[in-house]
């Protein structure tokens, strides 16, 4: 069996990577293969100990780049495997390790960012998505792999009394509640403010609705959903996770997995995912899902309720996303009630 070195966020945070990271790990070692973990996020200044399995901590630039290569060089690893972003990290480092980089891709053609450090670095590319997959084949990335993410169904999975999660979390049993879990730390990828803006609409005709997001409020690079919320007149009727509890990584895989079950339709109509994995842990709790009809989410929400966009070009890369529509979000909300 090979020694393996996996480099990523902690398997402990309260991360989709972390989540990836946790489950991966484990399998790989159940596998019978030695495993190493190496972050670019969760841990600082020493090593420690998680499940049986060293996990080596982060330093320098670049998602970690220099820590990576002197972890490499000190446990001369069969193989590396990445899970993370690429465009960021350093190439010339990466260059001289044995590595997979398993990367998600949310725009059509691929990002001139990640190809430029994937064909400088020779790294052999593991898509999420198969969305992903052929925009790296498409690129020239012949090799590419398509791995989805895992999740493991005895957490995520149809709750028992649904009656009583939407009891526990003060809702009443005639409230219709649309939820959002997305990473506030990007102002457009996510579109907060599209999906805020549907649901003030829809509420207009629904006054019984709620919106409930479990994300941050007030984050570096993402929108203020406070002030979105006030200036939209719906703050009455939008509750948000506490927010000291989702800040720190308190909040459990167990509670995220009750608010999916409480919830009636869970809004994921964004810009683009690289896979999407709020999309596939609410379907495996039993409650539907909107999304938007472009990259990943197509394949992972071939049946259920889609919104239609257009097309736009980003004039550096030339990548496009589909638009998410506002109307069309509240169509999709009007059918789902």
């Amino acid at each position: 069996m090979a020694r393996i070195l996996w480099h990523s966020t902690s398997p402990w945070s309260a991360s989709g990577y972390g989540t990836q990271t946790a489950l991966w790990m484990r399998k790989l070692q159940e596998m019978g293969h030695e495993v190493f973990g190496s972050c670019y996020y969760g841990l600082n200044g020493a090593p420690t100990q998680w499940n049986g399995i060293t996990v080596l901590p982060a330093f320098g630039a670049n998602y970690s780049s220099p820590a990576l290569h002197q972890h490499a060089r000190h446990l001369d690893p069969d193989l590396v495997i990445d899970l993370g972003d690429l465009w960021v990290m350093d190439a010339g480092l990466l260059r001289e390790l044995p590595m997979a980089h398993w990367l998600p891709s949310d725009c059509r053609p691929m990002s001139e960012a990640d190809r430029a450090v994937a064909e400088a670095a020779g790294l052999h590319l593991v898509a999420m998505s198969r969305f992903g997959l052929a925009r790296f084949r498409e690129a020239g990335f012949v090799n590419a792999l398509y791995v989805p993410h895992a999740i493991d169904f005895d957490v995520w999975k149809v709750p028992e009394g649904k009656a009583g999660l939407r009891e526990a979390a003060g809702i009443g049993p005639d409230t219709f509640v649309i939820g959002v879990n997305a990473a506030n730390n990007d102002a457009i990828r996510k579109a907060p403010s599209e999906m805020l803006l549907a649901f003030a609409k829809f509420l207009q005709n629904h006054p019984d609705s709620l919106l409930s997001l479990h994300t941050g409020v007030h984050c570096d690079g993402g929108q203020d959903l406070e002030y979105l919320s006030e200036s939209l007149g719906i703050s009455d009727r939008v509750r948000v996770v506490d927010q000291y509890r989702y800040t720190a990584g308190l909040i459990q895989q167990s509670d995220l997995a009750d608010w999916y079950g409480a919830i009636d339709v869970l809004l994921a109509a964004t810009y683009g995912e690289g896979f999407g994995l709020p999309i596939i842990e609410s379907m495996a709790c039993g409650t539907p899902v909107i999304t938007t009809k472009c990259s990943s989410m197509e394949e992972l929400n071939p049946d259920g309720l889609q919104v239609d966009g257009e097309p736009f070009f980003n004039g550096v890369h030339r990548a496009w996303w589909i638009r998410p529509s506002i109307s069309g979000m509240v169509a999709a909300l009007e059918e789902e009630y």
